[in-house]
C-alpha cells in the first residue's frame, strides 16, 4: 500500500518528459537498500512509481537489507545476474571497477545535461581518471552542533571557529561535581575502538592541513599535520573534557540528551535531539566545522547502471528521474541525508530546519573518509590508525612514534 505522502506527491507532481528517449515496456532490475523501510524506503518507491508513470517502463526491485547489500552486490556482480540499476558509493566503486561491472557515463551525462543538476564537487568520488561511473544521490559531512544554552551561560557569543578554540571552549563548558566526577563534558570526541575513532582522526588532520595520504595515495600518517591533529586529540583527552572509551553511539545519546556541550556530527543528530530532549530542543544549534577547510565525508549512496545492462537508456533514464527536480525536492521529506541536486531544498524546508545550513553549504567539497586509491582497502586500514591513536591517547605513546608504526604498518599492507 502507498503511504499517503508518496501518494500526495506522486499525484501532485508535474509530470516529467520521457528521459533519454527510453523505450516504452522496457524493463530494469534495481538492487536496492531497503526499499520498504520507512523513511528513505519511501523515497526510493516514489522514484519507482514517478519513473514508470513517466516513461512507461517497469521497474523490478531486488530489495536487500543494509547489512547484506554489498555481499549481494559482489555475489549477483561475480556470477553475471546483476542488476540493472545498482547502489554504489567512493568505497565500492574501485572494486566494481575492477570487475568490469559500471558503464561509463560521461557521453550520456553530457548529452543530457545532467551535470548541471549536481552541486559543484558532487561527482569527483566517483569519477575516475576522467569518467564518471555514477549519480550522487545522498551524501553527509560532519559539522559543529551545540548546545547554544550552555555556551550563553560559560559567556561565549559565537561557537568556536578554530582547534583551539574548541579546546578552549571544551574546558570551559565541563563541569564537574565536589568530588571531582564530570557531570557535563564539554564536548563529544570519539575515541573507542571503532572506525569513527578513524574519522576523527582525519578531522583534526585536516584542521592543522594534511590529511593521510597525498595526491597520489601514498600514505602521510607520520606527517606534521597528522601529528598535530593526534595530539590534539590527546590534549582534549587528557583535559579530561571528553568523554573516554565511550562508543559513538553513547555519545550521540549523552549530547542529546545534555550531558555534553558541544560535538561534530551529522544533521541527523537534530530529529534524534527533538525526540529525546524536547524540552531543550531550542537550545541545539549548527555551525560549520571548527577549522579552515573541508569536513569530511561525501556521496555515502549513489546510483551507477550494470556494464551488462541490456537497456542502457532506460537505465539511464531511471538516473536522469531520480535526478530531477520533482524528486530531489522530495527527497529530504524521507531522509536525513543531503540531496546532492542544485537548489533540492525548497526555501520552506530550509526555513523549518536552518540547522541544515552548515551541511548543505559542504556537501559538495567534503574530504572523502575512505583515502583516496584505497576505498576498498578501509576495513584493513582503520583499524591499524585507530591502534596508533589509542596508543596514544590511552598508552601515552608520542603521537611520532604510533604514527611511524601505523604509517610502517599501512605500507606494508596497502601500499599500491
Amino acid at each position: 500500500m502507498k503511504s499517503p505522502i508518496k501518494s500526495a506527491l506522486l499525484a501532485g507532481a508535474v509530470a516529467l518528459a520521457t528521459p533519454f528517449g527510453a523505450h516504452a515496456q522496457d524493463e530494469i532490475s534495481f538492487l536496492v537498500i531497503d526499499y520498504e523501510a520507512p523513511g528513505m524506503g519511501d523515497w526510493w518507491q516514489l522514484l519507482v512509481s514517478t519513473y514508470e508513470a513517466n516513461t512507461g517502463n517497469t521497474v523490478v526491485p531486488r530489495n536487500t537489507p543494509a547489512r547484506e547489500y554489498y555481499e549481494q552486490l559482489l555475489i549477483q556482480a561475480a556470477s553475471g545476474t546483476g542488476a540493472d540499476i545498482l547502489i554504489v558509493n567512493p568505497n565500492n566503486l574501485g572494486e566494481m571497477l575492477a570487475a568490469g561491472q559500471l558503464m561509463p557515463l560521461n557521453d550520456l551525462i553530457a548529452d543530457s545535461g545532467l551535470e548541471e543538476r549536481i552541486v559543484d564537487g558532487g561527482w569527483d568520488s566517483l569519477t575516475v581518471d576522467g569518467t564518471t561511473y555514477a549519480l550522487p544521490i545522498t551524501g553527509r559531512t560532519l559539522e559543529l552542533i551545540y548546545n547554544s544554552c550552555y555556551l550563553e551561560e560559560a559567556g561565549f557569543t559565537e561557537p568556536p571557529s578554530t582547534p583551539q578554540e574548541f579546546l578552549d571552549y571544551a574546558k570551559a563548558l565541563t563541569i564537574t561535581d565536589e568530588s571531582g566526577r564530570v557531570t557535563r563534558y564539554g564536548a563529544n570526541m570519539v575515541n573507542a575502538n571503532e572506525d569513527p575513532t578513524y574519522e576523527m582522526l582525519l578531522m583534526w588532520s585536516i584542521a592543522f592541513g594534511g590529511s593521510y595520504a597525498d595526491e597520489n595515495g601514498n600514505f602521510t600518517l607520520d606527517s606534521q599535520p597528522v601529528i598535530d591533529g593526534l595530539n590534539h586529540m590527546k590534549a582534549l583527552y587528557d583535559a579530561g573534557v571528553v568523554p573516554k572509551g565511550m562508543t559513538e553511539t553513547d555519545q550521540r545519546s549523552l549530547f542529546a540528551t545534555g550531558g555534553t556541550a558541544m560535538t561534530i556530527d551529522g544533521q541527523w543528530q537534530f530529529p534524534f535531539i527533538e525526540e529525546n530532549n524536547p524540552d531543550n530542543f531550542d537550545c541545539y544549534k549548527s555551525a560549520s566545522h571548527p577549522w579552515d577547510g573541508p569536513g569530511t565525508g561525501g556521496v555515502n549512496m549513489a546510483l551507477a547502471i550494470n556494464a551488462a545492462t541490456d537497456a542502457p537508456e532506460a537505465a539511464f533514464a531511471f538516473l536522469e528521474t531520480a535526478a530531477s527536480e520533482e524528486m530531489q525536492s522530495a527527497f529530504s521529506d524521507h531522509s536525513p541525508y543531503i540531496p546532492y541536486g542544485v537548489g533540492a531544498l525548497t526555501d520552506e524546508q530550509r526555513a523549518a530546519r536552518p540547522y541544515l545550513e552548515p551541511w548543505i553549504a559542504s556537501s559538495g567539497t567534503a574530504h572523502p573518509v575512505a583515502i583516496p586509491g584505497h576505498a576498498d582497502q578501509f576495513n584493513e586500514i582503520w583499524p591499524i590508525v585507530v591502534d596508533a591513536i589509542l596508543l596514544t591517547l590511552r598508552d601515552g605513546v608520542p603521537a611520532e612514534e604510533s604514527l611511524a608504526q601505523a604509517q610502517t604498518r599501512l605500507e606494508e599492507c596497502c601500499s599500491n
